[in-house]
């Protein structure tokens, strides 16, 4: 028993990086940007019988929030009407490591013009900042008209980040011998 405490006395600061990562978070500035240039996210819900459910879908940020969209004939729709508690977990295109996790309640409304704003949204940010022209936009608005479309946006409660690269170099400076930051 006392082998065992020393063992994990010495190697307390191998397992402790991993442990508490609470120091590696992301700036204000990174999260901003990361939002503005991820085109998916991992949502959740729960279903009627509290089993929970992700699914990858396509964002946009429209009036600061993130916007989904879907007809009444997704589970999602349903889940969210009866509980619209959720997560939303969005990372960096260029680096899976910088994630972050918004967790809140989404807001279903039946909004045409909400829908024309994220539409347009998702085409400028696929069309590397270049607007679609009107022909455009009208032309994929028409494969969203559906009549049971309702758009969501996440209502953010809390913000949670990780920056995986951070963790890595802490680790590296740890098994180097380097004590400091």
């Amino acid at each position: 028993m006392v082998f065992e405490r020393e063992l994990m006395d010495t190697t307390k600061s191998e397992w402790e990086t991993r442990r508490d990562i609470s120091s590696f978070v992301l700036s204000e500035s990174e999260i901003a940007s990361i939002i503005s240039r991820a085109s998916h996210a991992v949502v959740s819900w729960v279903t009627k019988s509290n089993q929970p459910v992700t699914a990858v879908m396509l964002f946009a940020v429209v009036d600061g929030l993130i916007t989904v969209t879907s007809t009444t004939n997704r589970a999602k729709y349903h889940a969210w009407r009866r509980n619209p508690s959720s997560s939303f977990c969005i990372w960096d295109p260029e680096n899976i490591g910088k994630q972050i996790t918004l967790r809140g309640n989404v807001k279903i409304s039946q909004d045409n013009d909400l829908l024309r704003e994220y539409t347009k949204y998702f085409l400028t940010r696929a069309m590397g900042g270049k607007e679609p022209s009107k022909e455009r936009l009208e032309k994929e608005l028409a494969t969203f008209l559906a009549p049971d479309r309702y758009m969501m946006q996440l209502l953010v409660d809390k913000t949670l980040s990780h920056d995986l690269d951070s963790l890595l170099h802490r680790e590296r400076e740890l098994r180097n011998g380097d004590k400091q930051s």
